[in-house]
């Protein structure tokens, strides 16, 4: 299973769609700050949490999914104070047996090992802060072998992976 994984688009779809051609990945997961109507990311089956812009769907804050019996935390991060780092995060994803947690919010492109859980924020496509290029995250899932890739959206080079068998 391919995972595309993506914030903060800020009303641009244009590189969002050009990512799902290239990857044709079997889920899409979005964090928050959409900022286009719930109906557009329908469409492309985005399966998405609310970010912290008034102009974002309705959607949960958070978002619990469970892959192949891994459990997946979504979140903007906002409420999770992640601006200031990921502490809270990694405390509240695990206390709800979470094995991965990624957000958004910071334009901030992550992918790390910490305390055991794997916490990624795939960046922005639209307004990226670091790097200073459109960053995504792409995670394979193929029975017990994991594979994610933080990817820089221009070029689909891979800027970090984190292998993993579960």
């Amino acid at each position: 299973m391919k995972i595309l994984i993506f914030s903060d688009i800020h009303g641009s779809t244009s590189l969002l769609d050009e990512l799902i051609e290239h990857y044709s990945p079997d889920r899409i997961f979005g964090l928050g700050d959409f900022e286009v109507d719930e109906f557009i990311l329908d469409l492309k089956d985005v399966v998405g949490v609310r970010g912290n812009s008034y102009f974002d769907p309705d959607y949960p804050i958070d978002r619990f999914i469970k892959i192949n019996g891994i459990n997946i935390l979504l979140t903007h991060g906002h409420t999770h104070s992640v601006r200031g780092g990921v502490s809270s995060l990694v405390r509240y994803a695990k206390e709800n047996g979470c094995d991965m947690a990624f957000y958004g919010h910071t334009h901030i492109a992550h992918l790390s090992k910490i305390d055991d859980m794997i916490v990624g924020n795939p960046g922005s496509l639209t307004l990226p802060y670091s790097p200073s290029y459109p960053t995504l995250i792409i995670m394979d899932i193929i029975e017990k072998n994991i594979d994610i890739k933080l990817i820089n959206a221009n070029t689909y080079e891979v800027i970090k992976e984190i292998k993993l068998e579960k």
